[in-house]
C-alpha cells in the first residue's frame, strides 16, 4: 500500500501531512513473513489471556492489556520518531476515526476473550472459535462492506474454516494437565 501525501502547513512553521492510501495488493513474498510473525502474536495473546482469566476480572484483564499495548505502542512510536528524519507524522482524519473504531472493536474483543477463557473453555476450542471466526466474519464482511471479492477456491477455503472450527468446537477432547 502507498500512501500519496498532502502536506498542510499550519502557523509557526508546523507541517501536518495528511495522506490517502492506494490501494494495491503486494505480493505473497513481500507480506507473508511479517503475516506469521502476526498470527504468533495472536496465537500468544490468546494463550496469555487464557493462563490470565483463571485469576482476575475480565475487564480488568482487558483494560491492563491495553495499557500494555499502548506503553509499547508509544515506545515504538518514540523510536520511529527518533531515528526519522521527517517532521510530520502521516495522518489523516478518517485514519484516526477507523483506528479509534479498530480499539473499541478490539478492547471488546480482549474482554469477551478473558469471559470466555475464565468460563473454562480450552484454549484448544475458544481460540480456532475466536480467531478462526474472525477470519470467517472478516471475509464475509470485507465481501459485503469493502466490495472485495474472492473466487469460488478462495470462498471454498472459507466454506473449510468454518467447518474446521465447528470439527475442533465439538471435538469432545482431553486434557494433558
Amino acid at each position: 500500500m502507498s500512501f500519496v501525501r498532502y502536506p498542510l502547513h499550519l502557523r509557526g512553521g508546523a507541517t501536518v501531512v495528511l495522506s490517502a492510501a492506494s490501494a494495491s495488493a503486494p505480493a505473497l513474498s513481500a507480506w507473508i513473513g511479517p503475516a506469521l510473525a502476526c498470527a504468533l502474536s495472536y496465537a500468544l495473546y490468546n494463550l496469555f489471556i487464557k493462563k490470565a482469566s483463571a485469576s482476575m476480572d475480565p475487564i480488568l484483564g482487558g483494560v491492563l492489556l491495553q495499557v500494555v499495548a499502548a506503553a509499547l505502542g508509544a515506545t515504538l512510536l518514540a523510536v520511529q520518531r527518533a531515528k526519522s528524519s521527517a517532521t510530520a507524522l502521516e495522518v489523516s482524519k478518517m485514519g484516526v476515526r477507523w483506528s479509534i473504531a479498530a480499539g473499541a472493536a478490539v478492547g471488546a474483543a480482549e474482554i469477551l476473550s478473558f469471559i470466555i477463557s475464565g468460563l473454562g473453555v480450552p484454549a484448544s476450542k475458544s481460540i480456532p472459535a475466536i480467531i478462526g471466526g474472525s477470519v470467517v466474519m472478516g471475509t464475509f464482511l470485507g465481501a459485503v462492506w469493502l466490495g472485495e471479492q474472492l473466487t469460488p477456491r478462495g470462498w471454498f477455503g472459507i466454506a473449510l474454516i468454518a467447518v474446521g472450527i465447528a470439527l475442533v468446537g465439538m471435538d469432545p477432547g482431553a486434557s494433558l494437565h
